[in-house]
C-alpha cells in the first residue's frame, strides 16, 4: 500500500513538473519553505566568516576592502563565497567594529530580510563572552 502511494506521489510530482502552470504553482507554494531553510543556514556561514576575519585582525592583517570582499571570500574563506540565493556576502566596517551579512532572499541590501552577524570589534577579540576561546 505504501509503495503504491509513493508511486502515485512520484507520478503526480512528475506531471506537476511537466506542466508549466502547475510547476509555477508548486514553486510559489514551496518557495517560502525553501527560503526559510536557506535562512537557517546563513548565520552559521556568517559566524564562520567573522571568526576567520577575527583571526586575520589578530594577526594585524586588517580587513579586506569591502569592494574586494568577494575576492577574499574566493581566495581565503573556507566556505562558499555566495549565499544560498547566489548573492555575494558583504562586509561593512566603521571606525570601531565591522559586520558581515547576506542580502537575503530579495537580493537587495538594507532591507528587512537581510541576515547579518552582530557587529564585532576591529580588535579581532570576541565581544561576546560565550564566544571567547572558540
Amino acid at each position: 500500500m505504501i509503495k503504491k502511494l509513493f508511486y502515485l506521489a512520484f507520478i503526480a510530482l512528475g506531471v506537476t513538473m511537466a506542466v508549466p502552470s502547475l510547476r509555477a504553482d508548486l514553486n510559489g507554494f514551496v518557495k517560502p519553505y525553501v527560503d526559510d531553510m536557506k535562512a537557517r543556514y546563513v548565520p552559521r556561514q556568517l559566524r564562520s566568516m567573522a571568526d576567520q576575519l577575527d583571526a586575520r585582525l589578530r594577526r594585524a592583517e586588517g580587513l579586506p576592502a569591502s569592494d574586494n570582499f568577494s575576492g577574499w571570500l574566493r581566495r581565503s574563506f573556507s566556505g562558499k563565497e555566495t549565499d544560498p540565493w547566489d548573492n555575494f556576502y558583504y562586509i561593512r566596517a566603521t571606525n570601531r567594529d565591522y559586520y558581515v551579512g547576506s542580502m537575503g532572499p530579495d537580493g537587495e541590501p538594507g532591507t528587512a530580510d537581510d541576515i547579518t552577524e552582530p557587529p564585532r570589534p576591529l580588535t579581532g577579540e570576541a565581544s561576546d563572552p560565550d564566544r571567547a576561546g572558540r
